[in-house]
């Protein structure tokens, strides 16, 4: 017989209740830790806007409008982080920005969709870059290292065509540092990067692509970086393919005074100065070490310009490079440059007249020392030369494999061991642009390379032929063979690396050739085994050979 199923009492409903409850709970939580166990350690994404600050963790940062960090706080940007705008938004500093990406897991900052970043007159197709402006000097340092910036574009209102990725004002704590910053434009200046009174480092990066200008009256200057009443620190950087309306290709200097030391300028382009333009500038800081090659102008100064610039440069080479009017080197309008201890050579003009240096006007006294000119004086366009041309041959540097792109020199190079140790403005860097030793032979070379061989070296006004030592490393039957223009006397010294006087001698030269035993020096036992400079010095003769002991 059926009989009904007693009902529960309260307590037992709400014991079962609690039951499936916590089961349920636990399910849920059980579900929770396996996702979070399963999330690699940076999360997926984020979507910013407005205010930020603390860390961006994530694959991927959408920003969806502006972004500030604001004063007093500190955004950190993790390695790996792509940050994509999704639309022409910008990223506003007024506290401190840290984006240290690593050399295998960099930071990547550029737009969702190119499309339409070549119409100028539109801002489709970038984002509105980095900004600081007036931020306040309180705040720490910000720092960018192993960064990719591309894409960023400054169009629009007058004061927004500035710096395409990056744009800085009246701020001086801001380095960068082993990043890549391509493919930006700016409608006026600074394709990449724009800065105004602040003075920042950029180096070991690279420069590549960027563009400034427009097809109005109003020229863009620094395709891909300009400095306006600034101070930068610009060392060890390769700029290629950038180009400008205006002037600067690579870089514009306006009423600055750089450090620029180590830097690659090529395949560049503007109207003046289709590599670098210094203009209404006076550095009185180091600017050396310099390759430029095969940069372009549309007018004048393929090459440098100089613009009412007294730009004093030291150990450049600057060869390839094209314009009608100062294939390598212009002056206009008071510009009182100075080039030290370089090499102008294989640049081209319409003309042989101005291939490698063009002079504007009358006011323009530049200075030449030590530097190898090709054509020498005979071969400058424009106005007359009124300025000094000190110690400058016309003889081929002998580079040791121009058109592979090796811009060092040979051995028997007339840039070797013929320029200036001290130039007066600013003392020599320690290295060249290699990095190699830049006081090989007790005189530095001329040119951004120096020479690393063991070969004797020519001097100037030498009278000097033929120098060697065998054999070498030296023995007791060792000898120094010295051809020589006359006879005179000739005074041998032989230091260690560091100046230090090891052996000295004075010697009778004759007319033609002469032998000297070098025994005396070898038998000086106290001596390490090692790297020795002989120098040589008479009324006609300097020269300097490197020996093995």
């Amino acid at each position: 017989m059926y009989k009904p199923v007693p009902a529960l009492k309260n307590q037992q409903i709400t014991y079962l209740r609690s039951r499936k409850t916590k089961r349920k709970m636990k399910q849920i939580f059980t579900t929770i830790v396996l996702f979070w166990l399963l999330q690699p350690a940076q999360s997926q994404n984020y979507f910013a806007c407005g205010e930020q600050a603390g860390l961006w963790n994530y694959d991927t940062v959408f920003v969806q409008c502006d972004v500030q960090i604001p004063d007093g706080q500190v955004l950190q940007i993790a390695p790996g982080t792509k940050v994509i705008f999704n639309g022409h938004f910008s990223l506003h500093v007024q506290g401190t920005l840290k984006a240290l990406g690593q050399s295998a897991d960099s930071i990547l900052f550029t737009i969702n969709d190119t499309t339409g970043f070549g119409n100028i007159h539109s801002n489709s197709g970038g984002w509105n870059g980095i900004r600081f402006e007036d931020t306040p000097e309180s705040n720490d340092s910000s720092q960018f290292s192993f960064c990719r910036l591309s894409f960023g574009k400054a169009v629009g209102d007058s004061a927004n065509c500035y710096g395409g990725a990056l744009r800085i004002k009246r701020f001086n704590k801001i380095s960068i540092r082993s990043c890549r910053l391509d493919d930006n434009y700016s409608f006026l200046s600074g394709g990449a990067l724009y800065a105004f009174k602040s003075n920042l480092i950029i180096e070991n990066s690279i420069v590549s692509g960027n563009y400034s200008g427009n097809d109005g009256m109003v020229y863009g200057y620094g395709g891909g970086l300009c400095f306006v009443s600034s101070d930068p620190i610009v060392r060890k950087n390769l700029f290629y393919n950038n180009s400008s309306t205006g002037v600067g290709g690579a870089a514009s200097f306006e009423f600055s005074r750089p450090i620029l030391l180590d830097c690659v300028v090529r395949d560049n382009y503007s109207a003046l100065g289709g590599g670098l333009c210094f203009l209404r500038s006076q550095p009185d800081r180091t600017v050396a070490n310099l390759l430029i090659i095969n940069n372009i102008a549309r007018f004048f100064g393929g090459g440098i310009a100089n613009l009412t610039a007294t730009t004093v440069m030291s150990n450049a080479t600057i060869t390839g490079n094209m314009a009608p009017m100062g294939g390598g080197y212009y002056c206009n309008e008071y510009a009182h440059a100075k080039l030290f201890n370089s090499i102008l050579w294989g640049n081209i003009a319409s003309d042989t007249l101005g291939s490698q240096v063009w002079i504007w006007d009358v006011n323009s006294v530049p200075g030449f020392y030590n530097t190898i000119v090709e054509g020498g004086i005979p071969w400058f366009g424009g106005s007359t030369f009124q300025g000094e041309f000190v110690d400058c041959p016309n003889l081929d540097p002998l580079f040791t494999a121009a058109a592979s792109g090796d811009y060092s020199l040979q051995a028997g190079s007339p840039a070797i061991n013929t320029a200036l140790n001290d130039i007066g403005f600013f003392a020599l860097p320690n290295h060249d642009l290699a990095g190699q030793n830049r006081l090989m032979h007790g005189t530095v070379d001329m040119g951004a390379y120096e020479y690393q061989g063991f070969v004797g070296i020519n001097q100037k006004k030498s009278g000097l032929s033929e120098i060697s030592i065998t054999p070498n490393p030296v023995t007791e039957n060792s000898t120094l063979s010295i051809r020589s223009a006359a006879q005179q006397p000739c005074s041998i010294r032989i230091t260690d690396m560091q100046g230090k006087s090891c052996f000295e001698t004075t010697v009778q030269l004759l007319e033609g050739q002469n032998t000297i035993s070098l025994a005396g020096f070898v038998m000086q036992n106290q001596l390490p085994k090692g790297l020795y400079l002989l120098n040589i010095q008479a009324e006609s003769i300097r020269a300097s050979i490197k020996l093995l002991r």
